[in-house]
């Protein structure tokens, strides 16, 4: 297959997959029984829109529990209606006892002061979709990643459904937005939970606002090098040798490094580690008090849990962690975060609360919402001369509200199944291979020192951070061939090494697909 066949392939690929998100799938469509799960014949919601197959892991809500946030209800409408002059100290009492989950959407958007961006910046986020369904390179990684998030909740259960839609679309949009970034796995969690609570155009600029408000920063966890997290993990450490040294040692001497258990503690802000309630519990803080939660938080679970950590050895200290926690965690929502309070007063006390300033490397290279095509490595390739034009934007096209959603969901429970979109697997039973097989990126696992994968373009390396087992899948994307001038002289070889003195560097080739790990 030469250049111009591949770089047709590549544009015809993308107009597939788009068209499939903006019109659905049509009547001869064929979806593979694994990428569009039936509901059982009999299940339940829990109070956020997780499905329960088992009815006996279905647990009813306590009657007290509702009493007292309906209470909460009355206080955070009022709170609302005279944001502007609500004081500080309140609006963090009031968030640490808890938002009404009725009204976290109302909260989040003040909080990410959405409302001013969807103002300043009117139809800006319509312009990128269409940028970025005309020309991203990250489209097929997105369709991918969409394909496995949260396919236990009742909104993105069904394949190309409104919410599906609306995912891909902030991603796709995001990738164009941001080009130092562009699309990287895990983003795709942070914006379907943000969807949960959302309208669509809130949750593009609420993510826009997470990854370049300085209060959040989270640019710098999803740059190549991943350079925040680096910063994050480094901190944590300095937390655990002056405050928990016992635990330290008893994990240092079990082989439990911190990235094996704190990525996506950092990464995405404790998705999928702990129980959904509390998760949003923590993202209530995180989203009032900025990225000193992650630390705070990740300090607070190790200290509750120490004494069941002392009795483990090196895998079920990692199953603990990962899995457990989750799954069967001990303490109430409230227990924690009253906790967490006062974990984040103690690391105050020791100059610990704060993780140090960003480096310059965690900074934006280049400005928001300013795209060039030249920028992008893909060129529209021509059909008998003429550009490929696009079908118009169909405006007419509803979206489902977070008002709408809400009326499908009804008591709280996780449904205590890891997300598909699981950044701790790089090929798992959610992927699909039909699509790995003609994929135009790579993966690269991480390993237990950072790694450098390097191309033989200049300026072009991705450095993987963090240890297996918690393995991140890093969207590495190649220079897909553009049409070929009739100066062209010749084709560039484009190759990936591996750099690391203790690991084996493996390359395994599928297709057009790369799956780079390495063996200790």
């Amino acid at each position: 297959m030469n250049e111009d066949e591949i770089a047709d392939k590549v544009y015809e690929e993308r107009e597939r997959i788009v068209d499939l998100y903006r019109n659905g799938p049509g009547d001869g469509t064929i979806i593979d029984p694994v990428d569009d799960p039936a509901f059982n014949d009999y299940y339940k919601l829990d109070r956020f829109g997780f499905i329960i197959g088992d009815e006996s892991k279905f647990k009813k809500e306590d009657p007290q529990e509702i009493k007292i946030e309906v209470t909460r209800e009355q206080k955070w409408l009022k709170m609302i209606s005279n944001w502007d002059g609500l004081s500080r100290e309140k609006l963090r009492r009031r968030v640490y006892k808890g938002i009404p989950n009725s009204l976290r959407g109302k909260v989040w958007a003040k909080l990410l002061e959405v409302d001013q961006l969807t103002d300043d910046q009117k139809n800006k986020y319509k312009h990128m979709c269409e940028l970025a369904w005309e020309h991203s390179p990250d489209v097929r990684q997105i369709d991918l990643d969409v394909n496995r998030t949260y396919r236990e909740h009742i909104n993105f259960r069904k394949r190309y459904n409104f919410k599906q839609q609306e995912l891909f679309n902030i991603l796709s949009a995001y990738s164009i937005y941001n080009l130092d970034i562009g699309y990287t796995q895990g983003m795709s969690q942070i914006a379907a939970l943000l969807l949960m609570y959302l309208s669509e155009d809130e949750a593009f600029w609420a993510l826009c606002n997470l990854i370049s408000h300085n209060k959040y920063h989270m640019h710098g966890f999803f740059i190549p090098g991943f350079p925040k997290l680096i910063r994050f993990q480094d901190h944590h450490d300095k937390i655990m040798n002056k405050l928990l040294p016992k635990l330290k040692k008893h994990l240092d001497k079990n082989g439990v490094e911190t990235g094996l258990y704190t990525l996506k503690w950092f990464f995405q802000c404790f998705l999928d580690r702990i129980p959904f309630k509390l998760t949003l519990r923590v993202w209530d803080t995180f989203l009032l008090e900025g990225d000193k939660i992650l630390s705070a938080m990740a300090y607070c679970l190790l200290k509750l849990h120490r004494h069941q950590l002392y009795a483990l050895g090196m895998d079920d200290i990692l199953n603990f962690l990962q899995v457990k926690l989750e799954q069967n965690y001990q303490h109430t929502a409230d227990y924690t975060i009253e906790k967490l309070q006062e974990c984040l007063i103690e690391l105050k006390k020791h100059k610990l609360d704060n993780a140090g300033l960003p480096s310059p490397s965690e900074k934006l290279k280049r400005e928001l919402g300013i795209f060039n095509p030249d920028d992008i490595p893909i060129r529209k390739p021509q059909i008998n001369g003429v550009d490929k034009k696009r079908k118009p934007i169909n405006t007419d096209q509803t979206h489902s509200s977070p008002e709408q959603d809400s009326q499908r969901q009804g008591s709280i429970i996780t449904n205590g199944k890891n997300s598909l979109d699981d950044v701790s697997s790089i090929v798992g039973d959610s992927s699909r291979r039909s699509l790995l097989d003609t994929s135009v990126t790579s993966a690269a696992t991480t390993t237990m020192s950072p790694q450098s994968i390097q191309n033989d373009d200049a300026g072009s390396d991705v450095t993987c951070v963090s240890p297996q087992p918690d393995v991140l899948r890093i969207y590495v994307p190649y220079d897909t061939p553009t049409k070929k001038s009739p100066t062209s002289v010749s084709n560039k070889i484009t190759t990936i090494q591996v750099m690391d003195e203790i690991a084996t560097p493996t390359v395994e080739t599928d297709g057009m697909f790369k799956a780079v790990s390495t063996i200790n």
